[in-house]
């Protein structure tokens, strides 16, 4: 061996060595900014022409930066990030991955719940440098590395438009999209993907899985267009290609205001009989105006119900309305009594839990002309917008065609209010869906569920992880006293679960997320994927 050959094989096992050293760190709850300091940074490699794509490797400070996500549960060692600022580079980067025997990985926000983005000794492409917006033709374009907050505000600012998607502005487009997208507005005009009318892609189709260049699907263009833009409309990232744009039609029109309030009600207020008369006519009220046509779909609403300990902690109720704000008044005398109101807090906050203004030049606390504040939709709808976490966490989901059992309110009521987990974080969402959502078939996207009334998402965060079998253990219980070992199999009541809240957790989970769609995603997985390059732990089978 030369001195040229001796040199590259220190390097190599140098950077190895300081991976693992920092995944150690971290693992045992290191101090995240102080992990650098034990690497002996290098310069970035220099971007030279137009098409080089950045490797970033363990040595380079930049690293563990773009490894980590909203849950600190999950950390890789991969070869090297190929950081992308277009489609051409993501290309590049895809067959370099592939010529070096490579496993490949695609990251827009780092918000995935499960690590399916880890990817040890293998490659990751991040996208999140991809994030222009603009119109061509008839399309906004959405480059899929923007984040929900970035587009939001583009849409918003410079053509007067929404897409109706998730509310936690950290998230990227690229997996938020093609797994359904949910948000406040989702009951007046629909998901983001029902929006979808094109992706921009990178498949592995060519020469025994070879990545193609970039390529257009539009619907109408051929038959095999549309099935690739419709298992886009649900079909979960990871699957089929790297979407590098994404194309949406006739979106609506931005609301001048959102009108919004939060009522807060002490667990200690409520007895059995009293929870679950909450608990019911909140279904309830769902169930009933649950249609594409009712005049309550510009009501959304959110309800958050997190452990009691020791007696303490309430149950949070969130409300916006993009239309008339009178369904705010109208929703909370349906489901409450008028004692139970007398005990709530009813107020809004403008600033975070570190007192610090969220919003970006938001106007003061303003005066509620009922039971609701009126706000200007951007300052709105940054209310909304939840932080990442940056905690170790566990969520699991569900959909419901109807409102809770008796059993299942019972089961709420004995783990959230009188169980023994001790994480006030563990906490059950129950929010509003339906009404435009539902106008569609459950064929005429790759998201099957359009017949329910409300998503449910479970959801639990610590940062210890020798904590890690304590919370996952509780909420593995809690979701088999809910649903039994399969889950909440389609019965009528209940109708599977969301992709985009992954849960590595559940079985049968093809047909859980996708009911009757799952064969002819895998039809798209043949057609864009025949040598399985994407994959992870509930990819589509080929």
């Amino acid at each position: 061996m030369d001195n040229k050959e001796q040199e590259l094989v220190l390097q190599a096992t140098e950077q190895t060595s300081r991976r693992s050293f920092l995944k150690k760190s971290l693992a045992v709850g290191g101090v995240v900014g102080a992990a650098p300091l034990a690497l002996q940074s290098t310069p970035a490699e220099a971007r030279g022409e137009y098409g080089q794509y950045h490797k970033v490797f363990g040595n380079d400070p930049r690293y563990i930066s773009m490894l980590l996500g909203s849950n600190m549960r999950f950390l890789s060692q991969p070869t090297y990030i190929g950081a992308c600022s277009s489609a051409h580079e993501v290309y590049m980067a895809a067959r370099d991955a592939i010529t070096q025997g490579k496993r490949i990985t695609v990251r827009s926000g780092g918000h995935c719940y499960e690590g399916f983005v880890d990817n040890d000794n293998g490659v990751v492409i991040d996208i999140s440098n991809m994030d222009r917006i603009y119109k061509e033709g008839d399309y906004y374009v959405v480059e899929a590395g923007a984040n929900l907050g970035h587009t939001y505000k583009t849409l918003f600012k410079e053509f007067g438009k929404i897409i109706p998607a998730g509310s936690c502005f950290g998230v990227g487009i690229g997996g938020h999209v093609c797994g359904g997208g949910f948000g406040v507005h989702s009951r007046q005009y629909g998901l983001s993907s029902d929006y979808l009318a094109g992706v921009e892609l990178v498949a592995f189709n060519e020469w025994g899985g070879q990545a193609t260049y970039p390529r257009k699907y539009f619907k109408g263009q051929s038959a095999q267009a549309d099935d690739i833009v419709w298992a886009h409309q649900g079909g979960g990232g990871g699957n089929f290609g790297i979407v590098t744009k994404y194309f949406f039609k006739d979106l609506p029109d931005v609301p001048a205001f959102i009108h919004t309030q939060e009522v807060s009600l002490p667990w200690a207020s409520l007895d059995y009989p009293q929870f679950a008369a909450l608990i019911k006519n909140y279904g309830e009220f769902w169930t009933k105006n649950n249609g594409p046509e009712s005049r309550f779909n510009a009501l959304h609403t959110s309800m958050s119900m997190p452990k009691s300990v020791g007696g303490g902690g309430s149950i949070r109720l969130q409300l916006f309305c993009a239309g008339n704000p009178g369904l705010i008044d109208e929703f909370l005398d349906a489901i409450f009594s008028a004692a139970q109101l007398a005990q709530a807090k009813v107020g809004l906050r403008t600033s975070d839990h570190m007192g610090i203004q969220s919003q970006e030049d938001a106007p003061p606390r303003p005066t509620p002309p009922g039971s609701y504040f009126s706000l200007p939709w951007w300052y709105g709808t940054q209310y909304a917008a939840g932080p990442l976490i940056g905690a170790r966490g566990k969520n699991k989901s569900a959909y419901m065609n109807k409102p809770f059992p008796e059993a299942q309110i019972r089961t709420l009521w004995d783990e959230l209010r009188h169980g023994d987990y001790l994480n006030p974080s563990g906490t059950l969402q129950l929010s509003s869906y339906g009404g435009q959502i539902n106008a569609l078939s459950p064929e005429d996207t790759a998201v099957s569920h359009r017949s329910s009334v409300m998503k449910l998402q479970y959801q639990t965060y610590w940062f210890d992880p020798s904590q890690d079998p304590y919370h996952l253990g509780w909420m593995s219980s809690f979701y088999h006293k809910m649903y039994g070992e399969k889950g909440p199999v389609p019965d009528g009541v209940m109708d599977g679960c969301y992709v985009n809240y992954a849960d590595m957790d559940i079985v049968n989970w093809q047909y859980l997320y996708y009911k009757g769609n799952y064969p002819r995603l895998q039809k798209v997985k043949r057609l864009l994927d025949p040598t399985n390059r994407l994959n992870h732990g509930q990819s589509i089978e080929v």
